[in-house]
């Protein structure tokens, strides 16, 4: 009897001093078990802030055509939706999606963090894009300039705390891990980590896809404009773009919203943004001055550049050159985990909104969407 007492007081001083370990080194864990990786549909589970619109109507779209009705099939697709001139040309779902499910942008909303901060430089709140972080959102802030964040080439690395203190980790999200940096981001805001960011020697400069400047840019937003991320995004996009209300994860600890991930909106309503974006707002009161919007939807890249495929004030660029298609040209895109694609085709005047389980092929999908 007294030996099992013994092997149960030191399993429970075990399981005691490990809980302590995992609360010292990655407090952040708790939290992202309780709250689990943010499903792709809406569930209603979870703190989310509202982010308003009027949900202006919009008709029906015709199915697909064949081709592209069977990629979309074969990829595990929830919803594809082509827009041209304004009017909903094609719209498809999968099993058990429908006109009315919100589903995860994940990170398709970075694009959106990235135009408020263009607005908000248009709008004069901010002066020059290469101002420094620090004068912006406080002392704390990592010595890098608004452009490097806006471009994702800060380079930012965290120290990690003991066992490995002195050590210096990137950011980057294709590192994610539940016991890293860029999992406390998430469990906790990018306030607390503040204190410990700065660019890293040997990434600063070069393209590193990074969450944090994203977070970093939501509190630029909310800085200059005095009022908080979704109220500005609601303000300035989503209102005018006539897109429904739409739920924004709210972190649970920092209370600020996740700028880099999980807006649960419609399909239809990213279709409504991405046009009210590609027209530039509208004639009389356009989004941005119309220097600013085209180096925005597309920047003067070298075509080897566009070529291999860039990213650029939060907004990724690729061109289609494919021989013998009709369909040729540069074309912006913002994209989000696992297969959510918002495209952006100044030439067509078109946009299209495709939402699945995992990717399809990048220029594939536009020559089978596209045929004429």
């Amino acid at each position: 009897m007294r030996h099992a007492v013994h092997i149960a007081l030191a399993a429970v001083t075990v399981l005691a001093l490990a809980g302590g370990g995992l609360m010292l080194f990655a407090p952040q864990v708790p939290t992202l078990w309780q709250e689990g990786f943010p499903p792709p549909v809406w569930t209603g589970e979870g703190t989310f802030a509202l982010v308003d619109g009027p949900d202006t109507p919009l008709p029906k779209g015709a199915p697909l055509p064949a081709p592209a009705a069977q990629r979309f099939a074969d990829s595990e697709g929830r919803a594809l939706l082509v827009m041209r001139d304004g009017q909903l040309v094609h719209e498809v779902y999968g099993p058990g999606i429908g006109p009315e499910t919100r589903l995860n942008s994940y990170s398709l909303v970075k694009s959106l963090v990235g135009a408020l901060v263009l607005r908000a430089h248009a709008e004069g709140r901010i002066d020059s894009l290469d101002t420094p972080l620090a004068e912006l959102i406080g002392p704390e802030a990592p010595a890098v300039t608004l452009r490097e964040v806006l471009d994702m080439t800060s380079g930012l690395s965290l120290g990690y705390e003991p066992p490995k203190a002195d050590k210096e980790a990137p950011l980057d999200d294709a590192d994610f891990s539940p016991f890293g940096p860029v999992a406390r981001l998430h469990g906790f805001g990018i306030e607390t980590l503040l204190p410990r960011l700065s660019p890293g020697p040997d990434l600063r400069g070069s393209f590193h896809y990074q969450s944090a400047n994203t977070a970093l840019l939501g509190l630029v937003v909310e800085k200059v404009h005095g009022a908080l991320l979704p109220q500005v995004l609601s303000t300035q996009i989503w209102q005018p773009s006539g897109a429904a209300p739409a739920e924004w994860r709210k972190n649970p600890n920092s209370g600020r919203v996740s700028a880099y991930c999980c807006l649960y909106a419609t399909p239809r309503d990213w279709a409504k943004v991405a046009h009210y974006l590609l027209q530039n707002g509208t004639g009389a009161h356009p989004f941005l001055p119309d220097t600013l919007w085209r180096d925005w939807i597309l920047p003067d890249l070298a075509p080897a550049v566009r070529h291999a495929g860039a990213y650029d004030g939060h907004l990724r660029h690729d061109v289609l050159d494919r021989p013998d298609e009709a369909l040729q040209g540069p074309f912006a895109y913002m994209a989000g985990h696992g297969g959510q694609v918002v495209y952006l085709l100044p030439g067509r005047d078109a946009v299209v909104v495709r939402f699945g389980a995992r990717p399809q092929l990048l220029h594939t999908t536009l020559y089978e969407l596209f045929p004429e």
